[in-house]
């Protein structure tokens, strides 16, 4: 939610809908369940969580370049403030695309913030409506 708040207060759209958390945490509970989303996080020694992001394993229509009916998307990345430019974006990021290449995907998909998008560029993501890495 915090990563939806800093979008929405850098963009002067203001607050989330009513039930908007209870939703997303529903959606997450469920999609963690099938296995269809797979989290990653960085803590601080002392156990405080201040980076995660999520691979949502998502369907999709016969395409001619791949096997998969199901695409991997990069989602949820976001770092605590007083962490960001540490490398804890990059860490999630190249552990996500090590798991979904590990899992014999050949791409991966996301929709990049302005802030992030050099970060995603220098990992091989190549910009466009939705930035995607061939793995």
């Amino acid at each position: 939610m915090r990563m939806w708040d800093d979008i929405l207060d850098a963009r002067d759209m203001g607050a989330s809908l009513p039930g908007t958390e209870e939703r997303t945490r529903e959606w997450i509970a469920e999609r963690l369940a099938s296995g269809k989303l797979v989290g990653f996080m960085v803590k601080t020694e002392d156990g405080r969580i201040v980076g995660s992001g999520c691979i949502w394993i998502r369907e999709q229509v016969p395409l001619p370049f791949t096997a998969h009916l199901e695409t991997p998307y990069l989602m949820s990345m976001y770092t605590e403030p007083e962490f960001r430019r540490k490398g804890v974006a990059k860490l999630i990021a190249e552990t996500a695309i090590e798991w979904c290449r590990s899992h014999g995907y050949e791409r991966i998909s996301l929709d990049a913030s302005e802030e992030g998008k050099s970060l995603y560029e220098k990992l091989g993501f190549v910009p466009g409506f939705s930035m995607r890495l061939q793995l």
